[in-house]
């Protein structure tokens, strides 16, 4: 009979001990990343004067000031004003620091200037030693 005990509380024990375990994060799952849109009388001069150089092709691009990372997004010339840009993911994993946007057409034709546009945003975060993908 204690033997029989003896057994039965082994295996209860072997059981208990496999369904422990410790709960880590599932690679790839992505953190969100505190930012702020930069008004462009904010955005520090130099990097002003690159937007200007290059405000008529797509940029994609980041910018170190001391502890301040910028991550911009230029999306070229567009034919009209009236477009915006909404960030859709500032987000980071393991490895990444992800910042995602999208342009927003104008809502309708009339009362659009008819001078070309060039959008762009300026986002600022702490600043990282990641890789960092701009869409």
């Amino acid at each position: 009979m204690k033997k029989g005990t003896r057994w039965l509380l082994c295996l209860l024990l072997l059981l208990t001990l496999c369904g422990c375990g410790t709960s880590e994060p599932v690679s790839g799952e992505r953190a969100a990343v505190k930012f702020t849109v930069v008004p462009a009388a904010e955005v520090p001069q130099e990097l002003l004067e690159i937007l200007e150089k290059n405000k008529e092709r797509e940029i994609r691009m980041t910018y170190q000031d001391g502890e301040e990372l910028y991550l911009i997004r230029g999306y070229g010339e567009q034919k009209t004003g009236g477009y915006s840009i909404s960030v859709t993911e500032c987000s980071e994993d393991e490895e990444n620091l992800y910042f995602l946007t999208q342009l927003i057409g104008p809502e309708r034709a009339e009362g659009l200037s008819e001078e070309p546009s060039y959008p762009y945003l300026v986002a600022k975060t702490e600043r990282t030693e990641k890789n960092v993908e701009i869409d």
